[in-house]
């Protein structure tokens, strides 16, 4: 089996490429860890779950047909 670095898997994107508003998130989430503003996995992951199914369910919407 050949040995492969993170280094190796990684692709950086160019600056068109990425949204500024998940970059802008992501540096929130960094500053609040940063600032001990944090909270449990767990209800990290309920969180998540919960935005991600109004999400699919907003988009079942937009494309019924009616």
């Amino acid at each position: 089996m050949t040995e492969t670095s993170v280094k190796d898997n990684i692709t950086i994107q160019t600056a068109g490429e990425v949204d500024p508003a998940l970059l802008k998130m992501l540096d929130r989430g960094i500053d609040d860890v940063m600032s001990g503003r944090v909270i449990p996995h767990k209800d990290a992951v309920k969180e998540i779950e919960k935005i991600r199914d109004q999400r699919k369910a907003s988009l079942k919407k937009q494309t019924a047909v009616i």
